[in-house]
């Protein structure tokens, strides 16, 4: 596979919590969490020429869980992805349009490769600002850890790195800290901010 994304998803009904738990059910009997559930497979069980419509399938599920409170009527499918360069969120609408336009998809992607690092949040579940890459002393080998706010990373690293943030902004010293240079070249801490769409 290419540079791979990480998606988070987070889906909810927005009637009828069957076609939720359609969905749950579905990747149930792919055995989630036991194996990896291929994208193109879960196409083609919704019945979805995902070629002719030219929607990427290039990736997998590789955990799920459901939670339900039917007292609230309330339902939240979770499931994590990995796929080629970017989320494949259109397969995911598609498989919305197959259940009834019933589901509410939010996500959230990190692919650090290509930089690539937005989210989309229908309900409030992704509203940490920054993801941070870090490897190599006197950091914690990571890869898109998320960060509540800009400021929350920026001082994880002066703290780390024993340097002030003096008179400069926000913007000012995480562009600073994505350039730091450092002794060691496999080093690094870079701070990327999401988009949200």
């Amino acid at each position: 596979m290419a540079n791979i994304a990480t998606t988070n998803y987070k889906v909810t009904q927005t009637g009828s919590c069957k076609a939720l738990k359609d969905l749950w059910s579905t990747l149930q009997k792919m055995e989630v969490n036991s194996k990896n559930i291929w994208l193109y497979q879960l196409a083609e069980h919704y019945g979805i020429d995902y070629e002719k419509k030219g929607i990427s399938v290039r990736g997998h599920i590789y955990w799920a869980e459901f939670e339900a409170e039917e007292a609230n009527d309330y339902y939240l499918l979770s499931f994590d992805t990995e796929s080629a360069w970017d989320a494949c969120s259109e397969l995911f609408e598609e498989i919305n349009h197959v259940l009834g336009d019933q589901l509410s998809i939010s996500y959230r992607v990190c692919e650090c490769g290509c930089e690539v690092y937005y989210v989309h949040d229908e309900g409030d579940f992704f509203p940490e600002e920054v993801a941070v890459s870090s490897s190599g002393e006197p950091f914690e080998d990571a890869c898109d850890d998320i960060y509540t706010t800009l400021k929350d990373a920026i001082n994880d690293w002066c703290e780390k790195m024993n340097i002030e943030q003096g008179e400069r902004t926000d913007e000012e010293m995480m562009n600073f800290i994505n350039e730091y240079e450092y002794d060691d070249d496999d080093t690094y801490f870079y701070i990327r901010q999401f988009t949200f769409e």
